[in-house]
């Protein structure tokens, strides 16, 4: 008969304590956390000033390569940094007999707007509280809209100031910008051969046809912005003159510097316009949202298709987002370098980013070697000394 089997022991599971080991706090380790949020302060204001530097560097990288194609026509008859000289002298020279031809009419004009507007502000509130009545606008309870308009006019004064201080603190930066597009011009095409010389002799033509490709498309936008601002600025001017509102060239100016704005430059330039019609009465109003209208699809429909879109391929919302991130990193001038930026990434993106992830989840054989496509002695535009291409100035 067998024996029974001893009842198993339970094995009590060993309970570690855990000891809680509080760090001692010092004079030391508050010295140093303290030298630690110093120091992470500093950098944070040093970033901020690099920020700025950057920005300015960059606004010069884009006014020089648009004005690259006048240099490159220089460049074939003079030596380069003479050309770049003759150019910088032109376009000086016409921006002096522009600023000679309107100043005078700038002042007077913001002389006699500075002068009439409490009156305005007066009429626009009769205006609007006449539409209000005529159209059956809102009842006892609703906001009083002229009220409601004079109010906005002395915050648009306000901000009219702010603007002005704004234009002549940048005048020191446009110092820098001129410089440095200077010094770009001349140094820019044997930078970008000391670059594309550092990489792989198969990726070279690619990347020198990427950096080709990012400067037209910098280049070009700033080209095609000047133009729409001119286009712009000139037609509402004389459009504001023919309808007879007050102050048509300040109209006009206004109405160009916001035309480079994308997206939400165009309904900006508007607002002065209508806001001096409502001086005029209810019929003038409707006039001048009508040849304001008129101007503005005319611009959209004719001259950003010509100008505009040939250099800048981006989708709508590309070009919104870019908006929203330049804006939020550094105010107006982030907006307006927004654009550009997202054209030149969009470059890389397109030429070298989809290829390289096509190529390696093996799609697309064909694209990837129409855009990696690898140097040979052959193939080169100049001659191979010690394994590299060397480009030709």
């Amino acid at each position: 008969m067998p024996e029974p089997a001893a009842p198993q022991e339970s094995a009590a599971a060993t309970v570690t304590p855990v000891v809680v080991v509080r760090p001692a706090v010092t004079v030391r380790t508050l010295v140093v956390s303290a030298l630690v949020v110093i120091g992470l302060l500093g950098l944070l204001n040093l970033a901020a000033s690099v920020v700025s530097l950057l920005l300015i560097i960059l606004v010069a990288i884009v006014f020089a390569e648009g004005l690259r194609p006048l240099v490159n026509l220089g460049a074939k008859r003079m030596p380069r940094p003479l050309a770049i000289a003759a150019v910088y002298v032109g376009l000086l020279t016409v921006l002096a007999v522009v600023i000679t031809l309107l100043v005078q009419p700038i002042v007077d004009e913001a002389k006699s707007l500075a002068q009439s507007f409490p009156s305005y502000q007066s009429r626009i509130q009769s205006t609007v509280a006449s539409l209000q009545q005529s159209l059956k606008l809102g009842g006892s309870g609703s906001p009083n809209l002229g009220s409601t308009l004079a109010g906005g006019l002395d915050t648009a004064k306000n901000v009219l100031l702010a603007i002005g201080g704004y234009i002549v603190s940048t005048l020191v930066n446009l110092v820098l910008v001129l410089v440095i597009g200077f010094l770009w011009l001349v140094t820019a095409e044997r930078l970008k051969r000391f670059v594309v010389d550092l990489m792989p002799l198969q990726h070279q033509a690619l990347a020198a046809d990427v950096f080709r490709e990012m400067g037209l498309r910098m280049g070009g936008f700033l080209r095609a912005t000047a133009i729409n601002m001119l286009v712009v600025g000139v037609l509402t001017g004389l459009a504001c003159a023919v309808i007879g509102l007050p102050s048509p060239v300040l109209l006009g100016i206004f109405a160009g510097l916001t035309a480079a704005i994308p997206l939400v430059g165009p309904f900006l330039g508007i607002v002065p316009p209508l806001l001096l019609g409502l001086t005029l009465g209810p019929g003038h109003t409707i006039l001048v949202v009508a040849v304001l209208l008129v101007v503005q699809l005319l611009d959209a429909n004719l001259v950003v298709p010509l100008v505009m879109n040939r250099v800048v391929s981006l989708p709508a919302l590309a070009v919104v987002m870019s908006l929203l991130v330049g804006g939020a990193l550094e105010g107006l001038i982030g907006a307006l370098l927004a654009v550009p930026v997202a054209s030149a990434l969009q470059v890389v993106f397109l030429r070298v980013i989809v290829p390289y992830i096509q190529h390696t989840q093996g799609r697309d054989q064909q694209a990837f070697a129409r855009a990696y496509t690898p140097l040979s002695p052959v193939q080169g535009t100049g001659p191979i000394q010690g394994g590299r291409r060397h480009h030709p100035r």
